[in-house]
């Protein structure tokens, strides 16, 4: 029973820190150039919102989608990005970034609350900066049903492909691949 409660303890502090999210990547041709985009993401009944800081360049489009699950998919599979979502996409939305690096606030109407998706944030075209370096950048998160685990009331943190392979692999992946 002690144990069960220095685990629980754990987890419940692991949670609280994820409040925060950290988009970071590197540009691809030039990795020595980076970029970061802060966000901060809540879900409420009818809304995900969407609030930014970045040092990306101005006049960066930034396009947020949302791509379903099929309904038969596990929660488990879904949660530990096992599966990937339909080829469809249900919302798109693009965001500029101004010429003092700001984002204005994105709210968008949230999809069927009886269903899970994949939110997307990427840099839409992989747009070109001044130097002609292409900027390329894409984090994730998975929306879970409204009477899920974190469906409801919750700050999320995106992350890269490269983070969500990192964090999901198993030990023994983590052999074979070390």
């Amino acid at each position: 029973m002690k144990y069960l409660s220095i685990i629980l303890l754990s987890v419940f502090c692991l949670l609280l820190g994820g409040c925060r999210v950290i988009f970071f990547e590197e540009s691809v041709e030039n990795p020595n150039t980076k970029y970061k985009l802060d966000a901060k993401v809540y879900i409420k009944r009818a809304n995900i919102i969407i609030r930014n800081k970045t040092n990306l360049p101005p006049k960066t489009e930034l396009a947020i989608s949302i791509q379903p699950y099929s309904e038969n998919q596990l929660l488990g599979k879904i949660q530990a990005y096992k599966v990937e979502p339909q080829n469809e996409k249900v919302n798109n939305t693009t965001v500029i970034v101004d010429e003092k690096g700001k984002v204005e606030p994105v709210v968008i109407d949230r999809p069927d609350p009886s269903k899970r998706y994949r939110i997307e944030v990427s840099v839409k075209n992989e747009d070109t900066t001044e130097d002609n370096n292409k900027i390329s950048l894409a984090k994730y998160i998975n929306l879970m049903k409204i009477e899920d685990p974190d469906g409801i009331g919750a700050n999320l943190t995106f992350l890269s492909m490269a983070e969500i392979k990192e964090l999901f692999q198993t030990p023994m992946q983590a052999k074979k691949n070390g």
